[in-house]
């Protein structure tokens, strides 16, 4: 289960299948100046993965796992023209969200059945490792759900239907 919900089944789980085929000035495009353009959605997807899954779960240092020139998918608002000069290129973030995708993956494999309900010393608010997993899987389908509407729009298509 936990496996379908990253991206192995479940259709709002998989952040850069939903950018597929999006040019960059699409990646990049927000509807307003304020808003959070596509590809922020998508590093920011990965940045909260890596937090919930390396840092909450597996204990590891958070400037091991989140690099600083990550910090621009963090929780605070970022410009388009930020994220244009803190990201080498579109390439390698999404080079990045899929390394992190698979060190998730690799992480949820290593579970034994018990350790899901097992709470992590690193779990400040008691929550199991299952909760985790699954509060991760819900942030990742909340952000999906944005990058198809401002897909949608950036295509000039009518949005679809979940």
């Amino acid at each position: 289960m936990a496996h379908f919900l990253y991206g192995r089944g479940f259709w709002y789980a998989d952040p850069v299948g939903e950018i597929r085929g999006l040019t960059e000035d699409q990646l990049l495009w927000v509807p307003d100046p304020n808003g959070m353009c596509p590809l922020w959605q998508v590093g920011h997807v990965a940045h909260r993965e890596r937090l919930h899954i390396g840092v909450f779960l597996q204990g590891l240092r958070a400037l091991d796992v989140l690099p600083p020139e990550r910090d621009v998918f963090g929780h605070e608002w970022c410009s388009v023209d930020d994220l244009r000069g803190s990201v080498n290129s579109v390439d390698n973030v999404l080079d990045w969200v899929r390394e992190v995708r698979a060190e998730s993956h690799t992480y949820i494999n290593s579970l034994e059945e018990a350790e899901f309900h097992q709470i992590p010393d690193t779990s400040g608010d008691g929550l199991t490792v299952a909760h985790w997993v699954f509060i991760t899987a819900c942030h990742t389908a909340l952000h999906i759900r944005r990058i198809q509407l401002l897909r949608a729009v950036a295509e000039s298509k009518r949005e679809r239907a979940c």
